[in-house]
């Protein structure tokens, strides 16, 4: 079993920083790959270049997870405007498969949960894929009974 060690790096994904700007769009494509009932219309190359173009918008992040030289993950976040004001939204999360159950999952959510708490949210939502629905448990979240897109919405207050 692999050991967590300090040398986690979160990358802010920005537009001017091209390798990073690659990097999203690779582990992007793999995070895509996964899903097995996406819509025939939908295209994950224009779905991930909308999330880059608005990166610029206030109170929104995407960072990759670095260890060791290698991207193991990623995370799109915002504090929500729309559905659930000023609660924090994660869009976005994936790790690489052969990184899953290391806890890599665990310390990407404490760094986004961090940064919606210094930004004054107290609660996140998300809707979760049936296949992550365990690891959403297992970090204290719960289901509100709504659905979005087949996905389970779930909350907790950090």
């Amino acid at each position: 079993m692999e050991i967590l060690e300090d040398k986690a790096e979160f990358i802010s994904v920005t537009t001017d920083r091209l390798d990073s700007v690659s990097v999203f769009l690779d582990l992007g494509r793999d995070y895509f790959s996964e899903y097995e009932d996406l819509p025939p219309d939908f295209n994950p190359g224009k779905y991930l270049q909308s999330i880059l173009k608005r990166q610029s918008e206030p109170d929104r992040w995407l960072f990759l997870l670095r260890h060791k030289d290698k991207h193991i993950g990623l995370v799109h976040a915002k504090i929500d405007r729309d559905e659930r004001p000023g609660w924090g939204y994660i869009l976005e999360f994936y790790i690489v498969p052969d990184k899953r159950r290391y806890g890599w999952g665990r310390t990407m959510f404490d760094f986004v949960a961090e940064i919606l708490q210094s930004r004054g949210t107290n609660r996140i939502w998300l809707a979760s894929d049936p296949n992550a629905e365990a690891f959403w448990y297992s970090l204290g979240f719960r289901e509100t009974g709504e659905m979005e897109n087949d996905q389970k919405i779930m909350v907790l207050s950090i």
